[in-house]
């Protein structure tokens, strides 16, 4: 038996984890292994070359906390076997600061929002976060919101992009005239704090109305504190900041990697006993965590709602957002509550028609007809909503391929970019894809945009044998050189799961030729701790 698989969750921790958005493990690694690990992330620049993308190059004993069986085990569960590491990584250093503003991270990395609101909800990115060093309350650990994963913060969210506009002015106008050097290491905090100083006195209204609509997130938080070799596996979209200061006089090291899902679920991968939901049954957010769960078991939600539709309607179209996605997953469950959401989903309301969508995909198979009726005529905007919510289905949705697939041959930037994920996600379960799918695949490799190329690469991956062509392979390899990181990043792991001996070749062969190593001149590293000179 795999060691992992004596670490795979059970049915009552796959609930927590839907339900609060994230899991604490302890690492069984001596100690002396986490202080190397804090020895050697301390003289790294948390955003330049030494660190950041390049933590594993830099400490690449982090691999053996990433492989525990634990780990993988908890990973396994969650995201399924053969699931990614992203190549995203940060090591979020904490210096004797202040707590910092909560936030959702930047989508840029997983799914990107559509009118920057509806990310996705079932499980397919998650964070893993790492201290290499005790982090009691007073080291600042990182703090998170639970049960914030599936909801939106319209009213914070709304501030937040004004400020983060007249933030981008402000420090722009600051660095102006300042040489590299005053915005790196260091020295970048305090370009920060002169930022955040101007900003609190020239929009002194809207840092208060920021405050106000923060109070009941700020009240929510908790610290995931704990000792060396605290593990916390949290879903992507949970709501998490800087706990508080770091008054111990010690720095704080936080290191993050993402994993990323390679299938939609078709059946448990953990250690499964019962299909039962033996979670919360009384919080507004149930109707979700029921339909995650069934996601998870690759199974359809049955659960009908109990409540009248004009009760879900003032919930849809009221303030509260936990309240509003709720109905839209309870209205998704019946045909007249469908069509209500059908109602507000075309229409302008950016607010409301982001969270109908997850009551439409919650509809799934049902919903299509009506989706698809609307895809020809419908303007590009309306086109990446429409597939956004059918990408959103899964494999509920495979009937949708075809006007899937054409509109990845849109004019529209935009359009082609949603078309291309949302392929990846609805064609898994072709036992063979056809042969406009993988032409679609192939030009998709060569676009003008980056972010489709992106796209297109994460789809062939999660396809892995079924989308492999020679072509493919050759457009692949050319793209190893791509300016942008995530095509080169996406890029490694596609070549490496389409099963062909070739690719493989060439993602080692550039693997090899990348390799990068921090260390001096001679190559040898000092070994500072016990544990790694034995």
């Amino acid at each position: 038996m795999n060691d992992s698989n004596k670490y795979l969750l059970d049915d009552e921790a796959m609930q927590r984890f839907i339900v609060e958005g994230y899991v604490k493990l302890q690492s069984d690694l001596p100690r002396e292994y986490h202080e190397h690990n804090w020895e050697e992330l301390e003289p790294l620049d948390e955003t330049g070359p030494r660190g950041h993308n390049n933590l594993l190059p830099c400490v690449p004993e982090l691999r053996n906390m990433l492989e525990e069986p634990k780990v993988v085990g908890a990973l396994t569960s969650i995201l399924g076997p053969d699931y990614y590491l992203h190549f995203h990584r940060h090591d979020h250093v904490n210096y004797p600061d202040g707590a910092q503003a909560l936030h959702k991270d930047g989508d840029g990395h997983s799914h990107y929002a559509v009118d920057g609101l509806r990310r996705y909800h079932p499980t397919r990115y998650v964070m893993l976060l790492y201290y290499p060093q005790d982090t009691p309350v007073e080291a600042g650990p990182t703090g998170i919101v639970p049960r914030s994963q599936y909801t939106t913060r319209r009213e914070v969210d709304h501030l937040k992009h004004e400020a983060d506009a007249r933030r981008a002015e402000i420090y722009q106008g600051i660095t102006k005239q300042m040489d590299a050097s005053a915005v790196r290491g260091t020295e970048r905090f305090k370009r920060y704090e002169e930022t955040e100083l101007e900003l609190n006195e020239k929009y002194p209204d809207l840092i208060a109305s920021m405050k106000k609509a923060s109070v009941p997130w700020e009240e929510a938080k908790i610290p995931l504190d704990g000792n060396a070799g605290t593990i916390s596996i949290v879903h992507f979209d949970t709501v998490h900041g800087r706990y508080c200061a770091n008054v111990s006089g010690r720095q704080r090291h936080m290191v993050k990697f993402l994993f990323a899902r390679k299938e939609e679920p078709t059946g448990p991968t953990w250690n499964h006993a019962s299909p039962e939901w033996h979670g919360p049954e009384d919080d507004c957010q149930t109707p979700i965590w029921k339909y995650i769960w069934s996601w998870h078991l690759g199974a359809n939600d049955t659960n009908k709602s109990q409540q009248s539709i004009d009760d879900l309607t003032e919930n849809l179209d009221g303030p509260d957002d936990k309240k509003a996605i709720s109905a839209a997953y309870e209205l998704g469950s019946t045909s007249s509550g469908l069509d209500l959401l059908f109602e507000r989903f075309f229409s302008d309301d950016t607010d409301v028609r982001s969270i109908a969508g997850y009551g439409i995909v919650r509809a799934g198979e049902r919903a299509l007809p009506a989706l698809l009726s609307r895809l020809d005529d419908a303007n590009p905007e309306l086109q990446v909503r429409i597939i956004d919510v059918i990408g959103d289905m899964g494999l509920t949705a495979a009937s949708a391929i075809e006007p899937t697939r054409s509109l990845t041959a849109s004019a529209d930037t935009g359009v082609r970019r949603v078309a291309y994920e949302a392929l990846g996600l609805i064609t898994q379960q072709q036992t063979k894809l056809d042969a406009g799918v993988v032409d679609a695949f192939t030009k998709g490799l060569s676009d003008e945009d980056a972010i489709v190329v992106r796209n297109a690469t994460f789809a062939i991956s999660r396809l892995g044998a079924k989308a492999s062509t020679d072509e493919i392979v050759d457009r692949l390899n050319g793209n190893l050189d791509h300016w942008h990181h995530h095509v080169r990043g996406w890029t490694v792991e596609a070549l490496q799961r389409l099963d062909d001996p070739r690719a493989v070749q060439l993602a080692l062969r550039y693997l090899t030729s990348a390799r990068w190593d921090p260390a001096t001149k001679s190559g040898d590293r000092v070994l500072t701790s016990k544990v790694m000179r034995q």
